[in-house]
């Protein structure tokens, strides 16, 4: 295999190893009950998106503080991924219109590692990308709808 379907390959395994975590979370967090009738956890319609974006925002500024703080250039501590797909939930939710360019940026990794990591997790239904109207260089990025229902439902048992 190429050095590049190596990482491809690793890449979606953390994703896998990721969403079977968020799922284990998110079979804690619903009721059996709330799991056969499909009925949405309570404690996120109690939350405002304000509240939401408060702990999204507090949640990154964590992320990015104990990556800064902990990685000594081994990179051990970065949570990539997981800081995308909030910097894109909480554009989501403020209306906010985001790039991959935005988004390899306030991650602090290479523009070609954002874009693989994008690709995949679009890939996977987490991400979906949308070509800029005015622009068709530029394409807008966007957190799926059960991505934001997964986010809000981690986000729910945060304070």
């Amino acid at each position: 295999m190429d050095p590049v379907s190596v990482e491809i390959a690793a890449i979606r395994s953390a994703l896998a190893e990721a969403t079977e975590k968020i799922e284990a979370l998110n079979g804690l967090v619903v009721s059996s009950e709330n799991d056969e009738t499909d009925t949405p956890d309570p404690a996120v319609e109690d939350i405002t998106a304000a509240e939401l974006i408060h702990r999204a925002e507090r949640l990154l500024k964590w992320s990015r503080l104990k990556a800064d703080t902990l990685n000594l250039g081994s990179g051990l501590f970065a949570d990539s991924c997981w800081n995308m797909c909030l910097d894109t939930y909480i554009c989501d939710l403020k209306g906010q219109k985001i790039t991959v360019s935005s988004i390899a940026h306030s991650s602090g990794i290479p523009m070609t590692t954002a874009m693989r990591y994008i690709n995949v997790m679009a890939e996977e239904g987490l991400l979906e990308k949308s070509p800029n109207p005015s622009d068709n260089r530029m394409v807008f990025i966007s957190t799926s709808e059960t991505c934001k229902d997964k986010i809000s439902t981690i986000l729910s048992h945060f304070k």
